[in-house]
Parts: C-alpha cells; sequence; structure tokens
C-alpha cells in the first residue's frame, strides 16, 4: 500500500492557491489516485470554487476525490474537552471543582488556532492513512506559519518542563515506584502525559521535515508584495529545516504590472505556471476544461514515487 503523502499548499491571501489545491485534486483524480483535499482556512474558498457546500464531514466530488472543511471552532472545543478529560485524569483531586468555565475561556488563549489545526491535522493523517493523497488548503501565510513552527516550538517548551518534572522527583520524591515481575514502573501521571505528548510532536516533526512524507507549494502572484511574501515563506520554511517542492505562479492577469524575473528570482525552485483564465475557474466543468486546455499536469513542480507524471 502506497504510504499517505501530504501536500501543502501555501501563499499570500488572494493569490489562488485554494484554486491551485483544487485543480491538482482534480489531476490525481483522473489519475485514479484516492485524494482528499482538507480546507484549514475559514474563508470557505473550496465552497466557493466547487459551488458545493462543504463541512467536516468529507463529500465525495468524484470516483476517488472527497473534500471537506476543518470546522476550527469546533476543533478547539474538541481540542479543549480532550486537555480538560487529561487533567482531570492526571489530577484527581481536581475533579471536585468545575473546570469548565477555565476552559471556556483558554478557547479565547493566543496559539489555540494552531493546536486545534495540529489536532485536526493529526486525525486526517490518522482516518486517511489508506489514501493516496491529502491535500491540504492551508489558512493565510502568518497562520499557517505558526502552524509549521508548533512542533519545534512546543518540543523547547516540552523539554524544560520535562526537567523540571525531573527535578521535583529527584527532590520531593513524589514518585512513587512499585515492584511487578521484577520490573519498576513509574506511576507519575503528569511525567508520562509530558512524554506522550513530546513524542507526538516529534511525529509531527518527523511528518513536516520528511520531503517522502510532505510536499510544500508556495502560490504566489506576479506582483511586488505577492513575490514579497513568498520569500518569506519560503526563510521561514527554510528556518524549520522544510523544504519547499515547487512554486506555483497563478497567472491571474493578462495585463498589467508583473514582477521581472521571476525565474531568476527563485532559480533554486521549479516553477508551476498556471495560465490565465479569461473565465472564472468556478465549478468542476470549469476546472476540468482549464486543466484540458493547457495540459495541465503540474509536471513541473510535483512527481509522486509512483512516478504518475
Amino acid at each position: 500500500m502506497t504510504e499517505l503523502q501530504t501536500l501543502f499548499f501555501l501563499g499570500k491571501g488572494g493569490t489562488g492557491k485554494s484554486t491551485a489545491s483544487a485543480l491538482l485534486s482534480l489531476v490525481l483524480m483522473e489519475k485514479g489516485k484516492k485524494v482528499l483535499l482538507a480546507s484549514f482556512d475559514d474563508a470557505h474558498n473550496q465552497s466557493d470554487i466547487f459551488e458545493t457546500d462543504f463541512s467536516d464531514k468529507a463529500c465525495t466530488l468524484g470516483p476517488c476525490l472527497e473534500v471537506l472543511q476543518i470546522d476550527r471552532d469546533k476543533e478547539i472545543k474538541q481540542y479543549l474537552k480532550k486537555t480538560a478529560q487529561n487533567v482531570k485524569n492526571s489530577y484527581a483531586y481536581l475533579t471536585a471543582f468545575n473546570l469548565d468555565n477555565y476552559f471556556d475561556i483558554l478557547k479565547f488563549s493566543p496559539g489555540m488556532e494552531e493546536y486545534a489545526l495540529v489536532t485536526a491535522f493529526m486525525n486526517l493523517q490518522t482516518r486517511y492513512k489508506g489514501y493516496d493523497y491529502l491535500i491540504i488548503d492551508m489558512p493565510p501565510t502568518a497562520l499557517s506559519l505558526r502552524f509549521f513552527n508548533l512542533p519545534a516550538l512546543s518540543l523547547t517548551w516540552i523539554d524544560q518542563l520535562e526537567k523540571l518534572r525531573m527535578e521535583i522527583y529527584k527532590r520531593k520524591e513524589i514518585i512513587s515506584r512499585i515492584k511487578f515481575a521484577g520490573k519498576e514502573f513509574e506511576r507519575d501521571k503528569v511525567l508520562s502525559r509530558i512524554r506522550e505528548i513530546k513524542s507526538d510532536y516529534q511525529a509531527l516533526k518527523g511528518i513536516f521535515e520528511d520531503p517522502q512524507k510532505s510536499n510544500f507549494f508556495a502560490v504566489f502572484n506576479q506582483d511586488v508584495l505577492s513575490v514579497a511574501e513568498t520569500r518569506r515563506i519560503l526563510d521561514q520554511l527554510n528556518s524549520l529545516n522544510i523544504e519547499v517542492k515547487g512554486l506555483i505562479c497563478n497567472d491571474r492577469m493578462q495585463e498589467g504590472p508583473k514582477e521581472k524575473n521571476i525565474e531568476n528570482e527563485f532559480s533554486s525552485i521549479p516553477i508551476q505556471h498556471i495560465p490565465y483564465s479569461s473565465s472564472s475557474l468556478i465549478g468542476m466543468s470549469a476546472l476540468k476544461h482549464h486543466i484540458s486546455s493547457y495540459d495541465l499536469k503540474f509536471d513541473k513542480v510535483f512527481k509522486s514515487p509512483s512516478g504518475f507524471v
């Protein structure tokens, strides 16, 4: 069975990353690949593009294509509910207190969106592991970069928590040990939970950094602001040891001012152009027509291990 590959589409708002991800989804579908297209963007652009109302329940659009829209608020509530339960399990004495009010406030905490999206992503990885491709239409750049930075940032914090917990163990001997079959087992639920979280984020970081599992595409237009933001995306991902597989230049304007020397500007990364369309790329028929009219394969930036292009 082919291992699931994740394809991330990033870019400045309005560059056409939703359209690009939709087009590639259809290209892969026509190749007989099992594809899930998941929108992490609250703008619901995929619903507009396919003229279909999507929810967090996958909707079938073709013989092997499904589309869903992540409900960020719902993911935050589920994340907080799970967190509250973990706290109660680790600190039994807190069951006497009503923690719900405290966690209601936490949903407004900085970083909650990123944690919720990470939870959604890991659930999709598990639920659709039998598919060929998971294509993710990412939210605007700022949130996307915080999302990809979350594993490294969390691991830094968790490492310190683990050291602190071990110091508490050494100095106060809060961990009791029991003998069983000649072996000792730790009963510190807090330390166990810290290590469980650490393992999860190490796995997530590994997925992001593994080019065999994750493919990153930055979508841009040929204007100064879009190109500048694309540079920042490349710099930020590079600092996280994440490789960008290709750039997708969405030629949205037939005429008008364009940034010059794009190929030289990003000479080290292959660029796929999506040709200008005089009509809106809305609806399945329009998307398929655009693909066939220009024989759009995305072969300049994307070649899977199965070698379909």
